[in-house]
């Protein structure tokens, strides 16, 4: 054990050494579009590229003809196994599978495993460009558009692929912009004028049974976890009533519950680091770092640090949630006592709620009837997703 910590200490202090070396977050209001070959797809938000743990990810629909909208082959064909969890990707000499409840993708053809996955965001599997243009020999790039104001291009070429980034990016200028502009329009006024959130709330849609309308207020759910022990409990709630949370875990609790956090990020949930006042933030923060690579080779921006600390934090690039409520439901309250008070706390708010719960007994038992009580009182919960590096 000794050895082990040894270990783990050495390399904390390796990371805290070399900054982390891993780009920090934007603004949020960043804009990915998306390019294969010499076409442009139209923008949407439950299709725009993100960053995580130092990697691209795209929706698996852009690599096939049939699903990226635009009928441009790279010569590629998927399948996505909602039952199984698994993506595939193939064409007529090699295979490539995602498992989204291992964390794991493997070459099916030889099976080799690769330290890559794929990352559930809205209901719809994202996977690693690199990995995936690797293996089949494809090719990507990453731009900043000059006529965009914090707009980026990821271009996925093939052979085909006539035109280089610079003549692409030029003579692409009219058919981009008018993407952005039907972009902009699909977004409700609230989305397309309000961009200052700082917690994760990005502009997605929820899948369809969630759907809301105008007079619905998004809904983020949050879960301070200083062990794994009710972790389960909480992700078979959720999971069970379609909705999403970000869960806040402890560096102990990420190194010893890598099965769960695996399941946590396969079935589309977040996962941020909760950090303790009375400890070395910064050494809290590369440890749980290392811990979720270890766990799900990803890392994470988000953190559920004490208000003192969250100024410093920000200016680092670190993602501090900052709840509306702080719910700690005790052992003798009712579920529906509970979630009655929580709709008369709100109020009559219809601004963008965030409701941060104690991972405990109480809160599996009390979960289910609040759910349900906020989704008759329009309060939509939404899905979460890591802020775009």
């Amino acid at each position: 054990m000794r050895k082990k910590r040894g270990v783990l200490s050495f390399a904390v202090a390796l990371v805290l050494f070399l900054g982390l070396s891993l780009p920090m977050p934007a603004h949020a209001a960043n804009l990915y579009f998306t390019a294969i070959n010499d076409s442009v797809p139209p923008l949407t938000s439950d299709t725009m590229p993100f960053w995580s743990g130092g990697n691209i990810y795209v929706p698996y629909t852009v690599f096939d003809s049939n699903l990226n909208g635009i009928n441009v082959s790279l010569g590629l064909y998927t399948s996505f196994n909602r039952l199984a969890g698994t993506i595939t990707i193939f064409n007529l000499r090699q295979m490539l599978v995602f498992d989204l409840s291992n964390g794991t993708c493997r070459d099916d053809m030889t099976g080799t495993v690769y330290s890559s996955r794929a990352i559930m965001r809205n209901g719809r599997p994202y996977l690693s460009l690199s990995m995936v243009c690797s293996f089949f020999g494809l090719e990507y790039s990453y731009n900043q558009l000059p006529n965009i104001p914090q707009g980026y291009l990821v271009r996925i070429k093939s052979a085909d692929a006539v035109l280089d980034d610079a003549l692409f990016i030029e003579r692409a200028r009219d058919l981009i912009n008018s993407r952005l502009r039907e972009y902009t329009q699909s977004l409700s006024p609230a989305e397309s004028t309000d961009q200052t959130v700082s917690p994760p709330t990005p502009a997605v849609p929820t899948p369809p049974s969630q759907e809301g309308n105008e007079s619905d207020t998004a809904t983020y759910l949050a879960f301070r976890c200083e062990n794994g022990e009710n972790l389960q409990g909480i992700l078979d709630v959720l999971d069970g009533s379609g909705r999403y949370g970000i869960f806040f875990l402890s560096p102990r609790a990420l190194e010893m519950e890598g099965d769960l956090v695996r399941r946590a990020l396969g079935t589309g949930h977040s996962v941020g680091i909760l950090v303790d006042e009375g400890e070395e933030i910064s050494l809290q923060l590369a440890q749980g770092n290392l811990a979720l690579e270890a766990a799900a080779h990803t890392r994470t921006t988000l953190v559920y640090a004490p208000a003192g600390q969250r100024g410093a934090l920000k200016q680092e690039g670190w993602v501090c949630w900052e709840e509306t409520l702080l719910l700690t439901p005790g052992d003798t309250v009712g579920s529906t006592a509970f979630a009655n008070s929580v709709l008369n706390r709100l109020g009559t708010r219809r601004r963008t709620v965030y409701l941060t719960f104690e991972g405990s007994s109480g809160t599996i038992r009390v979960l289910p009837t609040l759910l349900r009580q906020l989704g008759s009182s329009h309060y939509m919960v939404a899905v979460p997703m890591e802020t775009k590096l």
